[in-house]
């Protein structure tokens, strides 16, 4: 007798799964007047910039990446917005069932655990259940705590190693802010361990805070105050831990790093690039998807 490989089987004989990858969105982002470009007190040349594409065109290429990783035989990707861009999470439930579509996933493509990602997620599936009684729709872990989102906010930093003044020894502060949530809504636990695997991950020579934008604690005052006056960095490197740029990157990174230069005149400031479209990010979403298949 043949023994079968349950996991292949299910694979195998698996129906084609919907796939909403829901994001935030965002109308803006389209300009570099609202990305880290804009920040350039020191009249540096840019070197780093990655011309980053609009929320809307990066969205879709992360939905295209996800399309690939899954495979186009397995699944349907359609990528949704809770504000903004089109379409809306019923819309793109509508269009799967349209499709013919039995069973879907819900992939949160947020970064954080913020009331988007957590009380507003159980909140969408109840709404697209009821929109669709004939869909059965699973609602996927989100991105949250990785080692690979670790990783991608290490090359941030590498990509700006020619810019970063050379301190003879010194400490390199790296200062990881995420858009602001209110603390009742995300206690930044899981932000305080991906900052402590950044710092073990970069080594020697480096020292990490996190803070938020807005909103929350820990504050970007706060955490400045303990890299130069607790730490004794010498250099302030800003890494933006959001997707595009946009007004939260424009209003608050850029704008709060701009305050914070001037009340620390003698230590220089540097902001990096945003994530942006990155396949590392993608493929995290990807095995959250496979995770719920395989408890199918």
């Amino acid at each position: 007798m043949v023994e079968h490989n349950n996991k292949v089987d299910s694979e195998l004989t698996r129906a084609k799964c919907g796939i909403v990858l829901l994001c935030h969105g965002s109308q803006r982002g389209t300009s570099k007047s609202e990305c880290s470009c804009a920040w350039d007190p020191g009249n540096t040349s840019q070197r780093w910039c990655r011309d980053c594409p609009s929320t809307p065109v990066g969205l879709e290429g992360a939905a295209s990446t996800l399309q690939g990783l899954l495979g186009s035989d397995s699944s349907e990707v359609i990528l949704s917005c809770l504000e903004f861009i089109e379409p809306h999470p019923d819309q793109a439930i509508q269009l799967l069932a349209d499709k013919g579509i039995s069973t879907a996933v819900v992939m949160p493509y947020l970064l954080g655990n913020g009331k988007h990602a957590t009380e507003e997620m159980d909140e969408v599936l109840e709404e697209l259940k009821a929109k669709a009684p004939g869909l059965e729709i699973r609602l996927a872990q989100g991105l949250g705590y990785d080692a690979r989102l670790a990783d991608v906010v290490c090359d941030r930093l590498l990509e700006m190693k020619d810019d970063i003044p050379q301190l003879d020894g010194g400490t390199v502060g790296v200062l990881l802010v995420k858009a602001g949530t209110k603390s009742e809504y995300d206690s930044c636990v899981w932000l305080e361990e991906l900052g402590s695997l950044v710092e073990q991950t970069l080594g020697t020579g480096y020292a990490v805070e996190v803070a938020q934008s807005h909103y929350g604690d820990p504050t970007m005052e706060y955490a400045v105050e303990t890299l130069v006056k607790t730490l004794g960095v010498k250099v302030v490197v800003c890494i933006p831990y959001v997707f595009f740029p946009g007004l939260i990157l424009q209003r608050n990174i850029v704008g709060g790093i701009s305050k914070l230069q001037e009340l620390y005149k003698d230590v220089p400031m540097i902001i990096s690039p945003p994530l942006g479209v990155d396949e590392r990010i993608v493929q995290v979403a990807a095995d959250r998807i496979k995770t719920v298949w395989d408890n199918q």
